[in-house]
């Protein structure tokens, strides 16, 4: 009988988890189409992601004047250029900068390689794509332009550069 309560009342909790997750919106859904964007690199060239298709796409949200992305800046350099050999993945860091001399200067200074865009107006646009509450941010997007992880690892955490390397392979 006890046995019999305890799953009775197990089941209850599980509905009504489920029921208030219902009216939750999903922080990082699973995989779903990532939706096309347009912003412009460092020589003013408008550049898509829709231009990748067919390419892994690693993106790293950042700003020159954002001490923890700066911190994270070295790892996210160190990754790209380890995988630099790779012809299946591309990595474009995103500016949320306001100043776009600013970020061009610190693009410069940093010397990571990769897609370098700026924001600009469409900051809040990728900020809801990406359920974004805060940067650094990183996500990662398939060759066939479906969001894989909204909310990835960081370049510094430990086994970033296997897990990513594992969602290349299976890509």
């Amino acid at each position: 009988m006890i046995k019999k309560l305890f799953v009775l009342s197990f089941i209850a909790i599980g509905f009504s988890f489920k029921a208030s997750d219902a009216n939750m919106p999903a922080r990082n859904p699973l995989p779903a189409d990532a939706v096309n964007f347009t912003l412009t690199d460092t020589a003013g060239k408008k550049v898509s992601l829709s231009d990748f298709r067919g390419k892994f796409v690693v993106i790293d949200f950042w700003a020159s004047w954002c001490a923890p992305c700066l911190e994270e800046l070295p790892a996210s350099k160190k990754l790209a250029d380890d995988m630099a050999g790779n012809d299946k993945v591309v990595f474009m860091f995103i500016s949320f900068d306001k100043n776009e001399d600013l970020w061009k200067d610190k693009v410069d200074d940093t010397g990571t390689k990769g897609i370098h865009l700026f924001a600009g107006e469409h900051g809040d646009q990728l900020k809801d794509m990406f359920n974004m509450d805060g940067i650094p941010h990183y996500a990662w997007i398939n060759s066939k332009g479906v969001i894989v992880a909204k909310n990835a690892m960081h370049p510094s955490d430990f086994g970033t550069k296997a897990v990513l390397k594992g969602y290349i392979a299976k890509d």
